[in-house]
């Protein structure tokens, strides 16, 4: 997919602010977490997560508790993926956790869940503690604190999570049904539920959301994906991963517009190996 012109820029500031904090000592960079430049902020806590030690980690403790929401939200990011002892890590889960549920702040709180999400990654044995907060995040008024709360899940494979992911799936936001979808998908989960959400979805506006939606219903086989996935496949721009869906789904009715493809654009790996694999299913008929 083509990287959009806002995207490159954004990549490349990033990148230069990045390079202008790497080198820095710890107390320069301690500074730069008050710089009104957010983002150069941001790049200088990710240095001090990756350099780690007891005089940063206390200091995003204490920031926690900041009156600046963007301390807050710089502190909860530090404590995400910082290198912890195990009397750190339960305090720091606590401080996530509160934050999470507690702050005023939107923003805060959605660093917070992503923040808390990776703790629980490196930590398996808080996974419950996780699903205890998503419980409550789902709900949350903000788009963030819920996406957030998507992508936390995404990173486990645990059945427990699928009602929350199925609220998530039935949420307004498409960003936040993307997510949940992708969570979804990447966990393998299949439930009756799950596919009908799913199906909901083949109606959406947002590409990445029907995306989702097409490889997943692909992959568990239920054909109520058909037209849809014709109808993208007849499109212009062909992702390969829609090609590949053919195979997944094994529906014969799909080899018309297989050849289709064939005969505008070529062969393709993606595409040689789904028509042998629809070809060999129909000669099973």
């Amino acid at each position: 997919m083509a990287i959009s012109i806002y995207s490159k820029n954004k990549e490349d500031i990033e990148f230069q602010y990045w390079e202008r904090c790497r080198n820095l000592p710890e107390e320069k960079l301690i500074a730069l977490l008050r710089h009104n430049n957010f983002k150069l902020s941001l790049e200088a806590a990710k240095v001090l997560q990756l350099k780690g030690g007891s005089k940063v980690i206390k200091l995003a403790q204490m920031d926690c508790f900041s009156n600046s929401y963007k301390r807050r939200v710089l502190a909860a990011f530090i404590l995400g993926q910082i290198n912890l002892n195990s009397n750190e890590e339960k305090v720091s889960l606590d401080i996530l956790y509160n934050l999470a549920l507690t702050d005023k702040s939107a923003i805060v709180r959605s660093y917070a869940v992503s923040s808390f999400g990776h703790r629980c990654n490196r930590a398996k044995k808080y996974l419950d503690s996780l699903l205890a907060l998503a419980k409550y995040t789902v709900l949350d008024k903000s788009v963030n604190v819920r996406e957030s709360t998507a992508i936390a899940l995404a990173m486990f494979d645990n059945k427990a999570s699928i009602p929350l992911l199925i609220k998530l799936l039935k949420d307004t936001n498409s960003d936040v049904k993307d997510w949940a979808a992708f969570a979804v998908n990447a966990n393998g989960y299949d439930t009756p539920e799950i596919r009908n959400c799913f199906v909901s979805l083949l109606n959406e506006n947002n590409f990445e959301v029907r995306y989702e939606a097409i490889i997943g219903l692909s992959k568990m086989k239920d054909k109520r994906v058909t037209q849809a996935l014709i109808k993208e496949l007849n499109k212009d721009i062909i992702y390969d991963e829609m090609v590949q869906a053919a195979a997944y789904l094994g529906n014969v009715a799909l080899l018309p517009v297989l050849y289709e493809i064939e005969k505008k654009w070529g062969s393709f790996n993606e595409l040689n190996t789904s028509i042998k694999i629809l070809e060999h299913l129909k000669s099973k008929l």
